[in-house]
């Protein structure tokens, strides 16, 4: 059947995710004349919760193509009622969002499974994260999906992928010879990935509380960028390709051993999160994690990849910093200097900068002078001079083009749960979570973490 255009049916529509990121980069794409196929847009939710006074803002053309319908994820009468709009739309691609809570995810595929084998619709399904609570759930629930959908319909959405700064990682490193020539444990002495946010749940504990900062955070976001950064060339650019690198990677992570655990990594939480609206005054959860791995492949043996994230800490922050090792014979310790390694930095958010820090002899120094850090900071959006796309725009138009790059893929998530599960586990049987202070840069274990390595944590 010839596709007619497409159309959006959003699980929980009147939510947070649908109010403030997917109906504004819908709204702004169709502003820009790229959604001409556009059908319409089904809010699919128990109440409005705010949505009259949100479109009362909106242009009357794009205002038409909204409808919202009382929607019960459990209901059977609720999935009729969507199948009576579905009947109207004729050869239109359905495009299914699930911006639910987690624990909805399964009733709600199988619900829609069941009520599309009436329909010839080419239809897609994008699930926010995170994808399972563990590597159990997650196997599940990729079984639940693939009765009713095949691999190419399914959209995993990480939105870290979708900022600017990610994506340049993968043309920066694959463009520049000067670059991949250095990018292995011949230059790299190590490297750090930190996502740092200086605010708590914000009343979001009710969700965070069951899941943590491990879950939250590294099992998908962290292990994503560290794929992208560390992946091997791909044969060609095809989305597959680009994938089968990225699981080749996460495959090679070193296997973590529980006994193992308390040597690679380390959990807090910040003082006050107890007494957070929502939070079980008897919570296990971790608000900041950080970890150590290794990659055990012939580009990245024996360089170790540090990981940290965490909740109202100093500052918002998210970046990647490869630090190289010293220079061969130190040439600058024969003049008696101590110089900073050479450091690549690529700044995620507030901005998206790419950093590199050298070390130069000063321009009124005589010629034979210790050399200084000096650096060179490239703003995206100041040199291009144009605003870099929120990363939903960028994700929403990949899945109407049906391009799958950027997306996570049935294997790759089973490995990411692979790969932290033996750390819950640990943790599962360990009650101690030291505390820091709100403001702080995280509990002092997280410093000894990277310490004990004769190394520190970098802010570039």
């Amino acid at each position: 059947m010839k596709n007619k255009g497409y159309a959006f049916f959003i699980f929980g529509g009147s939510g947070d995710l649908a109010r403030k990121k997917i109906y504004p980069v819908l709204r702004k794409l169709y502003k820009e004349r790229e959604l001409s196929n556009l059908k319409g847009i089904y809010a699919l939710a128990r109440d409005e919760n705010g949505l009259p006074d949100l479109i009362k803002e909106w242009e009357e053309d794009f205002s038409k193509l909204f409808k919202f319908i009382p929607f019960d994820v459990t209901s059977n009468q609720s999935y009729a009622d969507m199948g009576k709009e579905i009947e109207s739309l004729k050869g239109v691609e359905l495009i299914f969002y699930l911006a639910l809570p987690p624990t909805l995810f399964e009733t709600t595929i199988r619900h829609l499974g069941s009520l599309l084998r009436r329909f010839s619709n080419p239809r897609k399904i994008i699930i926010e994260k995170p994808f399972g609570f563990n590597f159990l759930s997650a196997d599940r629930l990729n079984n639940t999906l693939h009765k009713y959908f095949i691999e190419d319909e399914i959209y995993r959405i990480d939105h870290f992928l979708g900022k600017g700064a990610v994506q340049s990682i993968f043309s920066f490193r694959f463009s520049n010879s000067i670059f991949e020539g250095i990018w292995n444990k011949n230059f790299v002495d190590h490297v750090q990935i930190s996502a740092l946010e200086d605010i708590g749940v914000e009343g979001r504990a009710g969700y965070y509380d069951r899941i943590g900062a491990l879950r939250d955070m590294v099992q998908n976001h962290l292990l994503q960028i560290l794929s992208f950064l560390a992946m091997e060339p791909p044969c060609c650019l095809e989305p597959e390709r680009i994938r089968d690198e990225k699981i080749k990677l996460l495959l090679s992570i070193r296997e973590i051993r529980k006994k193992d655990v308390k040597n690679i990594a380390v959990r807090g939480r910040y003082k006050g999160y107890l007494q957070e609206e929502g939070v079980d005054p008897n919570s296990k959860t971790e608000t900041f994690t950080a970890l150590k791995l290794y990659i055990d492949n012939l580009r990245w043996q024996g360089v170790p990849f540090y990981l940290r994230t965490g909740k109202k800490l100093n500052r918002k922050l998210t970046e990647i910093v490869i630090v190289f090792k010293e220079i061969p014979g130190g040439f600058a310790k024969l003049l008696d200097c101590f110089p900073q390694p050479n450091v690549i930095a690529f700044q995620i958010a507030p901005k998206n900068v790419i950093t590199l820090k050298i070390q130069l002899r000063p321009p009124a120094q005589r010629f034979i002078s210790c050399p200084v850090e000096s650096r060179l900071d490239f703003d995206m959006e100041e040199y291009y001079h144009e605003k870099i796309p929120e990363a939903y725009e960028m994700l929403i138009k990949d899945i109407l083009e049906g391009d799958h790059s950027l997306f996570i893929r049935a294997d790759e998530t089973l490995q990411a749960w692979k790969i932290v599960e033996p750390i819950l586990e640990a943790w599962e049987e360990d009650d101690h979570i030291p505390e820091y202070e709100p403001g702080s840069w995280g509990p002092k274990e997280a410093m000894e973490l990277i310490e004990k390595d004769s190394r520190r944590w970098l802010i570039v």
